[in-house]
């Protein structure tokens, strides 16, 4: 006789799910297993990066009680170049962070594995540059303390915070090194003095092709690059009408990227006409006007020409014509970084060949400007000028 469903509908589920809340890793006893929990937050402009981190050194039981040891947060802030690399700064202060934390746990617990509960990434840096660590530390992602929907397997369940009193307590040092983090950003971006300012340069360039090539639906291809005097740099492209348009982004850029408070940014140019157009909009109003009004650009990119010609107003940002092509490395970067993007197969430099094209990019500027170092800082796609009928004044535009 063969099975049939109702056979199945006279079975009963008789095997139970084990119990995993009790599972530690081995080597635990039942007095419990003490981890230290480093939440951090860090902003990145103008080629820094201003991190601040938090620790929490707890207790953790087999009842499922979490007893916090720590007094205080440990709150500590750094800021560093971004020249340097910023994976092995924070893994190297990650470090620190535990070791000091490490020396207030009780020694009856530190006879086991000492757990760490950070950001995966540096982890893996810190374990990788230090062996020796691995003799009594162990390390959990950061993500697995405060999710209280994640499936915790056997040897992570005892590093679980949601739900506790000690949850509550690691969620305020997060809010805590946020703001922070943010505050040492607003702090620095706050304008000094004038007489305090110091000379900031940065060389921009746009390399223009225009093409009958129905791909492109503007009529051309189109990068702009800039390069600072210390070897950040930046590149974007955009589907251009004309060189004049991609002179203009490129000198907007360079203001969004490596403006702030406590420098004269003095961007320089190879094109008269970007750089009359933009004296015009910062010292005639009506030009200004008539330049927004005509509801051809973006509401941002207006909002970044607002400030930038206050800026040049108020001289905290300086705009120069320099000769192009007569030799000047930073100006020869910045030409042979824009015509990359020109050049490159494609006008959209695809995410798989982002990394091999910023290796080229780089190769190029430490060759041609000096800088023994050369890194990449973010430029929005959006922010590019939009041809205008207010230029046709200019005769050195047309």
């Amino acid at each position: 006789m063969g099975i049939t469903p109702a056979h199945f509908k006279k079975c009963t589920l008789t095997w139970c799910a084990p119990d995993y809340s009790t599972s530690y890793p081995a080597g635990y006893t039942a007095e419990g297993v003490a981890v230290i929990a480093v939440v951090e937050e860090s902003q990145r402009a103008n080629g820094y990066c201003y991190s601040a981190s938090a620790t929490m050194t707890y207790i953790s039981r087999e009842d499922g009680t979490r007893e916090v040891i720590s007094e205080s947060p440990n709150l500590s802030t750094h800021k560093h170049c971004m020249l340097e690399p910023c994976e092995n700064i924070h893994a190297n202060l990650l470090g620190r962070a535990v070791l000091e934390a490490f020396e207030g746990i009780p020694e009856e617990y530190r006879r086991n594995l000492v757990t760490i509960a950070a950001d995966r990434r540096q982890l893996k840096t810190l374990f990788r540059q230090h062996e020796s660590l691995k003799t009594f530390l162990e390390y959990r992602a950061i993500e697995r303390v405060l999710d209280p929907y994640d499936n915790h397997s056997l040897g992570e369940v005892h590093v679980r915070l949601a739900g506790t009193d000690a949850g509550e307590q690691l969620a305020s040092y997060q809010q805590l090194v946020a703001e922070t983090a943010r505050q040492m950003l607003e702090a620095e971006q706050q304008e000094a003095p004038e007489d305090q300012l110091q000379d900031y340069e940065v060389f921009t360039d746009c390399s223009f092709r225009s093409t009958h090539n129905k791909k492109y639906t503007r009529g051309g291809r189109m990068g702009i690059a800039g390069v600072s005097e210390d070897g950040f740099y930046f590149h974007n492209h955009y589907d251009g009408v004309n060189i004049m348009t991609g002179e203009l982004s490129a000198m907007l850029n360079a203001f969004f990227v490596f403006y702030n408070g406590t420098r004269r940014l003095v961007i320089n140019t190879d094109s008269l006409g970007a750089l009359t157009f933009v004296l015009r909009l910062a010292h005639h109003r009506r030009s200004f006007e008539r330049w927004v009004s005509e509801s051809v650009q973006d509401a941002r990119v207006i909002e970044v020409m607002s400030r930038m010609t206050e800026a040049i107003r108020a001289r905290r940002v300086i705009v120069k014509h320099v000769p192009g092509h007569t030799g000047h490395g930073l100006q020869e970067s910045s030409d042979s970084v824009s015509k990359m993007h020109r050049h490159f197969p494609g006008q959209v430099v695809e995410k798989r060949h982002i990394p091999e094209f910023n290796q080229r990019c780089e190769s190029i500027i430490t060759a041609l400007s000096g800088c023994t170092k050369a890194v990449r800082l973010p430029a929005p796609e959006w922010l590019y000028i939009r041809p205008s009928h207010v230029h046709m004044g200019n005769k050195l535009w047309r």
